[in-house]
């Protein structure tokens, strides 16, 4: 077993090795190579973002009352049989039922792995350095993600679709070995009163959390955020199909929104510290909005222009880091160790649904408008975002241990 004080460490590199998806710079090629259409794509992306909704609550809390380390464990399996289902079958059917096992992976590892980490820190008081830990958790995260994707286009034309989701099946076994040989915190598990319905434990302390004002605006704002940097995220795929990028260039774009994501986790403990929530929420707006205007006219200016929309795309839909890990710093703080799976859950369930609405709507819109309107009309999500982030920044929220 590995020393509790080590422990962190060996975290960074399971976040590491689940972030090697080797078949992400080119997901919507492969998806076509299963005989799978661009707008069924994002309705199965949709779909599988609805099953993590109704599974984040409930596995969060299995973590809580259970174990974290357990339930990253299961986590990891699943995910690992979900890219199985990708390599062995074909079809709309067996790709939805992949990502819907991936959904059960999800929905067991994010907020665990966050509040696992805290706990971890939490047994040693060191739970103050948590934004720096967190932040060096996703760069270590996002350093897995950038090697991946700019690797991940070669792989897909040297070696074949199958084995290079092969790849991504290795790299999840051994973080779960990894995970297997770490410490678990029992002192962290919830003891429900007896008699307590655990149905009705879960849904107080959601309502607990979502009736504090601080807690629940930290949640929709990067909800809402998050959703819109989603849709540019994979826009960028739909958007080098529609002008002609060639293929080589997708894992390049890929691998430079994953290395953007490596930037901004690095800098999220210091914008924390340095700038403060309510700065970083109006900057990050400003940077939104003129993403979403780059991407609405990428199709019609003349090639050279494209790449540098492209960039403003990823510059954006990788901010989406930094917004989430200064959300989630600020909510565990604010929460009891015995609820935090529960509380980040919820958490990640408003992402989800958010995220899923956006991916569910998208299937139509590029079925029916094509890239340049359907970016247009997802630009209306501002007017939310920017009022949310009014609201966010009126609460004046800071740090505290």
């Amino acid at each position: 077993m590995i020393d509790i004080k080590q422990a962190p460490r060996y975290l960074y590199f399971v976040n590491a090795l689940q972030h090697l998806m080797f078949c992400l710079p080119v997901l919507m090629l492969f998806y076509q190579y299963k005989n799978v259409s661009q707008g069924d794509f994002f309705f199965i992306q949709g779909l599988a973002l609805g099953a993590v909704f109704l599974l984040e609550i409930p596995s969060g809390y299995i973590a809580d009352i259970f174990s974290r380390k357990s339930s990253l464990v299961i986590g990891m399996f699943a995910w690992l049989f979900g890219y199985l289902c990708w390599i062995f079958g074909s079809g709309f059917f067996f790709m939805l039922i992949g990502e819907l096992i991936f959904a059960v992976g999800i929905s067991f590892i994010s907020g665990t792995l966050d509040a696992y980490l805290y706990d971890l820190l939490k047994k040693r008081n060191k739970q103050h350095l948590y934004h720096k830990k967190l932040s060096k958790m996703s760069t270590f995260g996002n350093i897995g993600l950038f090697f991946s994707s700019i690797t991940g286009a070669f792989l897909y034309q040297f070696i074949g679709p199958e084995a290079t989701v092969g790849l991504c099946v290795v790299s999840i076994f051994i973080a779960a070995l990894i995970l297997m040989i770490l410490p678990d915190v029992p002192e962290a598990k919830r003891k429900v009163e007896k008699g307590k319905s655990k149905i009705k434990d879960i849904f107080e302390i959601s309502n607990l959390a979502l009736k504090n004002k601080e807690i629940k605006w930290l949640m929709i704002f990067p909800a809402a955020y998050g959703a819109l940097t989603l849709t540019l995220m994979w826009g960028l795929q739909s958007v080098m199909i529609a002008t002609n990028v060639p293929v080589f260039m997708f894992s390049i774009m890929v691998s430079l929104n994953s290395f953007m994501r490596i930037v901004w986790s690095i800098c999220a403990g210091s914008v924390l510290e340095f700038i403060g929530l309510n700065k970083s929420v109006f900057a990050l707006c400003g940077l939104l909005s003129i993403s979403l205007l780059c991407a609405s006219l990428s199709v019609i200016v003349p090639p050279s222009l494209v790449y540098i929309f492209l960039i403003m795309m990823i510059l954006s839909s990788s901010s989406r880091v930094l917004c989430s890990l200064i959300s989630t710093t600020l909510i565990n703080h604010k929460i009891q160790s015995n609820e935090r799976a529960t509380v980040l859950s919820v958490k990640s369930m408003i992402d989800r649904i958010c995220s899923c609405f956006a991916m569910l709507s998208l299937k139509p819109l590029f079925d029916s408008f094509g890239v340049s309107l359907t970016f247009m009309i997802a630009s209306v999500l501002i007017i939310p975002i920017l009022i949310s982030g009014v609201v966010l920044a009126k609460l004046k929220i800071k740090m505290t241990d």
